[in-house]
């Protein structure tokens, strides 16, 4: 009876975000969790030697399944070289209450990026993000000012306009990464997102 009513009061949660709650831990939750871990070579190239613990903040964490992934991987008892402390961050409360019932040990910000003035990370993530955003070149800005070391990229690369989904506002080639100084940048075909290629990279702090 209990998991029946754990799993009733969880859709009750996902209907009101808008998400179905099948559709999250079968199609979204694992897509989540595969686009961190495909972030993790390029945090061992920013990260070549043994360092103490960082701060992370993940950017549109959602329900906070790739946030939690990396809280994993990384944790501090962990055998990983690179050590993390993971806080999700994203602008919809549902998404905040989803995440506080199906983790509640993990910090979850509710917050516009742009309102936060007093507080930073060591390293700044946002996967599949800014392509939702409707002006990415500030959002990236504003991602850098709330790093102290790195900010890391991932976003799906050369989408066809014609197809690409509605909820894509834009498509990135090779002259969005010149303008906005993407360094350490690999593209890649993604095993959870057949549509084009994703590319991964990374902006100095400001």
């Amino acid at each position: 009876m209990e998991e029946t009513l754990e799993r009733t009061e969880l859709e009750r949660l996902f209907a009101e975000a808008g998400i179905d709650y099948d559709f999250y831990s079968k199609k979204q939750n694992p897509q989540s969790i595969a686009f961190m871990a495909e972030l993790l070579p390029l945090l061992e190239r920013l990260y070549p030697a043994r360092y103490h613990t960082k701060t992370v903040l993940d950017v549109g964490a959602r329900t906070g399944s790739g946030s939690a992934f990396l809280a994993t991987v990384l944790n501090p008892a962990s055998y990983a070289r690179l050590k993390c402390t993971v806080t999700a961050l994203d602008i919809d409360p549902a998404m905040a209450r989803i995440s506080h019932v199906l983790r509640p040990e993990m910090e979850y910000l509710v917050a516009d990026i742009f309102e936060i003035d007093d507080r930073q990370w060591d390293i700044v993530i946002c996967s599949h993000c800014i392509e939702h955003v409707p002006e990415p070149e500030p959002f990236l800005t504003q991602l850098r000012r709330l790093a102290r070391e790195h900010v890391v990229i991932s976003t799906p690369f050369r989408e066809n306009p014609e197809t690409r989904i509605p909820a894509h506002l834009h498509s990135f080639d090779e002259t969005f990464l010149d303008a906005v100084g993407a360094e350490n940048v690999t593209i890649y075909n993604a095993f959870h997102w057949p549509h084009s290629e994703v590319v991964t990279f990374s902006l100095p702090p400001l």
